[in-house]
């Protein structure tokens, strides 16, 4: 297949990353009402419930992370390959990228058979906690390897430039996904109520049909019949690709690792103030990537861009839509820290937070939002380094700012006996380092000469 032209390498610069950003943003913003959906019932069901799908979800971080590190590697490749116009190369890239994430979903399948409950008695966990968390997260980490292969197609198709794909097959999947959440958690429609195993089973089914309607996009839709985005006819396995994804993969799975581990310790140490607390920090994580629903898509779309200019050799480019990028960022989240300062309460109470969830809650709001702008750039620069295939300073940022400082922190205020606020504060300065790690990293401008190897007689991908 032969381009004549790609909008994310010609043109206006601000016109292309709307383009690829806007069915990425839509997409969010369907998944956040998935969220609020599944908050909301899972609300209904008390602390207790809120507490254990809100450290299952944490449970879920830590044991995805390889996976999404794949995908962070997949990114990078398509990206590259389809700049540099060698699309031959994108089915064989797709492939292996399957053939690592596949591998390694059927270790997690066994992990949460056997061990569910006990991973979250290990965090802290009450053990009624334990047991209701433990109803949801079972069925996620056996059903896992759905939800996999729809995050590699859609990757492969965001990489590609081809964000509305996945934006119409998002739709149907979040359309489906809220029909099922309240009929399985409540048992409406004279369905058995599950309670919070309903939010798993509804999850899994979404994604399913999710998968179903992306390979019939694949094979059956006219307008994809010329489109690079197919599984090869030849299966084949080349080690060395193989070697390359991982090598891009692990700083970015070390990266969401540690940021996973961090928000896992962050929940334990939050424990010792109670279940309310818990409760607390759950629904506030929620808001919190609500706020960052638009910042993540115009970031994944400057991923894809970086990607593409650096295949074309265009990294003026590159470093234009960063900048464009990271302004926008900024400026969206001053707006969302303004509303969530002034209607704090209001939002808490509307996911379930009373009496001390909702002191604690609010007190978070009062701090945290004060940080947003910093956290939108950053995460601008660190998805331009990742998109060119550079993830090791991400790697280091998570380091410093979540694990030492963020929870460093928080661990010495807890076990210090000072109040929940200073955990809050401790948040704020964890931001602050990783902002700083990703501005230094930035500013050094290796990502702009990142090579990658996208056929397997060129040189070996660095990190």
């Amino acid at each position: 297949m032969k381009e004549s032209s790609n909008i994310l390498t010609e043109g206006p610069v601000g016109k292309a990353l709307l383009i690829v950003a806007l069915p990425i943003i839509i997409s969010n913003l369907l998944q956040s009402v998935l969220e609020v959906v599944d908050m909301y019932f899972i609300g209904k069901l008390g602390d207790v419930s809120i507490a254990g799908g809100t450290m299952s979800i944490m449970v879920l971080m830590v044991l995805t992370t390889v996976i999404f590190g794949i995908v962070t590697a997949t990114a990078a490749f398509v990206s590259r390959a389809y700049g540099s116009e060698k699309f031959e190369r994108i089915q064989v890239i797709l492939l292996h990228s399957l053939y690592l994430a596949l591998g390694f979903s059927a270790i997690l399948a066994v992990i949460g058979l056997f061990f569910s409950e006990n991973l979250l008695l290990l965090m802290g966990a009450y053990p009624d906690v334990a047991a209701e968390g433990a109803r949801f997260l079972t069925p996620m980490l056996m059903g896992l390897f759905v939800m996999v292969i729809l995050i590699t197609l859609t990757t492969v198709f965001q990489s590609t430039g081809d964000s509305r794909t996945p934006m119409y097959v998002m739709l149907g999947v979040n359309v489906v996904n809220i029909i099922l959440n309240p009929t399985l958690i409540m048992g409406l429609g004279g369905l058995p109520a599950c309670g919070i195993a309903g939010s798993a089973y509804a999850s899994l089914l979404s994604r399913a049909i999710g998968v179903m309607l992306l390979i019939g996009v694949m094979y059956l839709l006219p307008s994809k019949k010329n489109s690079p985005i197919k599984f090869p006819k030849k299966w084949t396995f080349e080690p060395k690709l193989i070697k390359d994804i991982v090598v891009i993969a692990i700083p970015s799975a070390i990266q969401s690792g540690i940021r996973s581990v961090a928000f896992l310790s962050m929940t334990t140490i939050i424990a010792v103030y109670g279940t309310a607390a818990v409760a607390a920090y759950g629904i506030c994580l929620r808001l919190d990537m609500m706020g960052l629903i638009i910042v993540m898509g115009l970031c994944t779309g400057v991923a894809v861009m970086v990607g593409q200019n650096l295949g074309a050799g265009k990294v003026e480019r590159a470093v234009k839509t960063v900048r464009y990028a990271a302004t926008a960022n900024a400026v969206f989240m001053i707006g969302v820290a303004a509303l969530y300062l002034v209607f704090a309460t209001e939002f808490l109470k509307f996911f379930g937070a009373t009496g001390e969830s909702l002191a604690d809650g609010t007190m978070f709001m009062q701090i945290v939002p004060l940080s947003y702008f910093l956290v939108a750039i950053a995460m601008t620069m660190g998805f331009a380094m990742n998109g060119a295939g550079m993830t090791r300073p991400g790697m280091y940022s998570a380091i410093a700012g979540q694990l030492i400082v963020q929870v460093g922190l928080a661990a010495f205020f807890a076990f210090s006996g000072y109040s929940i606020q200073y955990i809050w504060y401790a948040v704020v300065c964890g931001t602050v380092v990783m902002f700083c790690f990703d501005l230094f990293f930035y500013m050094r401008g290796g990502w702009k000469t990142k090579k990658l190897r996208i056929d397997s007689d060129e040189t070996p991908a660095e990190n």
